[in-house]
């Protein structure tokens, strides 16, 4: 009988070992794939810190540090692109179903006039707020390569959560839920 129960422990023991092993390979390389995902797509990667931007909000200067007191959402967008229009609802029902900000910058150099912007939004219901990128600084320093791009930033200025390609209510709470925000 000492036997047996030797041989059980022994097996009990051998077993965790063996789960223990794969679950770390299985983060390792789910990390990785997220990891190549990422750089395929261009753009900062989570983990990095996100560069300062120097923005505009109803003419006012606006700095990107000054609203990352609080996890943040940011969007890169602009008006002529449709995956960009189509999100928009989305990020309403995020905005509204949450206490994260969700701050949509619109990449006005990537426009043709600002009164273009203006136009749209007298149009389309955004109740989330909304930056203007005057300058140009998002797509360099954020090296976008394409629009939209979504980040989640947490209050040290940390790249947390990274999406290119449009998101849906749905896939920015359980973003959120994943970094425990």
């Amino acid at each position: 009988m000492k036997k047996y129960v030797l041989y059980l422990l022994m097996t009990v023991v051998v077993s965790g070992v063996v789960y223990t092993s794969y679950s770390t390979y299985e983060t390792k390389q789910d990390q990785q794939q997220i990891q190549a995902k990422q750089q395929a797509e261009g753009g900062l990667e989570t983990g990095m810190k996100a560069p300062d931007l120097e923005l505009e909000q109803n003419g006012q200067p606006v700095r990107l540090t000054d609203l990352t007191d609080q996890l943040i959402i940011i969007n890169f967008w602009a008006t002529w692109c449709p995956q960009c229009r189509q999100e928009i609802p989305e990020l309403n029902r995020f905005s509204e179903s949450t206490n994260i900000p969700v701050y949509g910058i619109n990449v006005t150099t990537a426009e043709r006039r600002l009164t273009d912007v203006e136009q749209f939004l007298k149009q389309t219901p955004i109740t989330y707020s909304v930056l203007y990128d005057t300058k140009g600084q998002s797509e360099k320093d954020y090296r976008l390569v394409a629009m939209p791009a979504t980040y989640i930033i947490d209050r040290t200025g940390t790249i947390v959560g990274k999406h290119v390609g449009p998101v849906t209510e749905k896939m920015l709470q359980e973003m959120v839920q994943k970094i425990g925000g």
